[in-house]
């Protein structure tokens, strides 16, 4: 399905205001979303003018779904932003952050932590006994 421009917009200002929301710096967001420093500044101001690769969409995508999974884990905000920041010495994280896990902008990072948050919402909706 073929999203319109209106909704494609929408879906870029909510990953950017989830980012913020995590603490991202500028660097991080250029990074996990591929965007050059001129185009996550345009996005800011006038976000209709830029142009979104199919690549950046598909990180947009991610980002959004992360955050869903995290607010079915979490119902605070703190939470969320708390779980995305806060080293953890799991197997999944060896004592570093969710952040610093997607920072370095590869995709396969994205994929790995939507799917550690959807089995943690997935924990949290059907606990074991």
């Amino acid at each position: 399905m073929e999203l319109s421009q209106n909704e494609r917009l929408t879906l870029v200002k909510y990953a950017l205001t989830i980012l913020d929301g995590w603490g991202a710096s500028n660097i991080q967001t250029e990074a996990i979303l591929e965007l050059s420093p001129a185009q996550h500044a345009r996005l800011k101001i006038t976000p209709a003018t830029v142009a979104v690769t199919p690549s950046t969409m598909e990180r947009i995508h991610i980002i959004v779904e992360i955050d869903g999974y995290l607010r079915t884990a979490f119902d605070n905000s703190h939470f969320i932003n708390n779980f995305i920041n806060v080293r953890s010495n799991t197997n999944r994280f060896n004592g570093y952050a969710p952040i610093e896990h997607i920072e370095c902008g590869e995709i396969s990072g994205l994929q790995r932590l939507k799917q550690c948050v959807q089995d943690l919402a997935s924990d949290v909706q059907n606990p074991t006994s």
